[in-house]
């Protein structure tokens, strides 16, 4: 029995109405966060997720419960069945049928725009807020930090990384976020779709936050390589008309995301305890991405067009 299923066990003895009970698990896998188990007890199946190591310094389990919670409620996601405030381990029902999405599914217009409705949904809840407050320039600076506190790998070009996000984060400060819900992980994989029911999910809120609803987007767009004509309808579907404004923002967002993200790999490639994943590929094709969208001639046409800055 490896740590992973210790601690899973250490899960299954907290729960009361477990005891007794005839359990059978199973590893999750595709989880490069979190060891993930399927539960059956009885019968009765239950997705458990128990956090990842260290995954705490950029996590926060309490807020990310909140989220599941208006998942839950609102139908987004599934219902949350066990939390422990103390270890951040959530349990929530398993959701029979349903299946990973795969990233051709973006490619497929009915799915495109059940998960532009699906996270806009999330977007659009106002009945309380989410205990974070926390934009992605916030994340990418602390996976900045925590690269480099645990002698990770950094990318050699991480000067013009840093520069970049900060001329990011002005001229979106100067144009101002308006704060909504944020997934801030709305990558593909954390859909699930049942074919029968014609239904779909989204999972995983744990970089959930109070932050703008365009880097939602642009995260989104960014993992699926949506095209030029993609990243334009998102923009318009979204908001109901297309604007130029809000689609620099975005732009914008995107090579933000590929930033933050590439960051990430490098923290995770040392703490992570999940060793079927390869981190530093994952970061590749993050940098890659980024190459190329820095390299765009618009760039600077869009952080003037945010921060105001008149054509003469």
């Amino acid at each position: 029995m490896d740590q992973n299923e210790k601690n899973l066990w250490n899960v299954i003895d907290r729960i009361q109405d477990w005891k007794g009970q005839d359990i059978i698990y199973d590893r999750v896998t595709g989880g490069i966060t979190n060891p993930n188990w399927k539960v059956s007890v009885n019968g009765d199946a239950f997705f458990v997720k128990i956090p990842g190591k260290e995954t705490e310094r950029f996590i926060d389990r309490v807020n990310c419960h909140e989220a599941n919670r208006i998942a839950s409620e609102t139908g987004i996601g599934p219902r949350t069945c066990y939390f422990f405030e103390d270890t951040g381990v959530e349990i929530f029902e398993w959701l029979e049928g349903y299946q990973t999405l795969k990233f051709g599914a973006v490619f497929e217009e009915e799915k495109f725009y059940k998960m532009i409705d699906l996270i806009r949904k999330f977007h659009r809840y106002t009945e309380t807020r989410l205990p974070l407050t926390q934009t992605i320039f916030e994340q990418t600076f602390t996976m900045m930090q925590l690269a480099k506190k645990i002698r990770g790998y950094i990318p050699k070009e991480i000067d013009r990384m840093e520069w970049l996000a900060r001329q990011i984060e002005t001229a979106i400060l100067t144009a101002g976020i308006a704060y909504v819900p944020c997934h801030n992980d709305v990558y593909t994989n954390n859909y699930v779709w049942n074919d029968q029911k014609q239904d779909m999910r989204l999972l995983d809120f744990e970089y959930a936050s109070m932050n703008d609803a365009f880097y939602d987007l642009a995260a989104w767009a960014t993992t699926n390589y949506f095209t030029e004509a993609m990243d334009k309808e998102l923009i318009r579907y979204y908001c109901g008309e297309y604007d130029e404004k809000n689609y620099a923002r975005f732009k914008l967002y995107k090579i933000q995301s590929e930033i933050k993200w590439a960051m990430w790999s490098c923290v995770q490639a040392v703490n992570s305890t999940i060793k079927d994943f390869d981190f530093h590929n994952w970061l590749g094709a993050k940098m890659a991405r980024l190459r190329y969208f820095w390299s765009d001639p618009r760039l600077d046409y869009w952080l003037d067009l945010l921060k105001g800055v008149p054509i003469f």
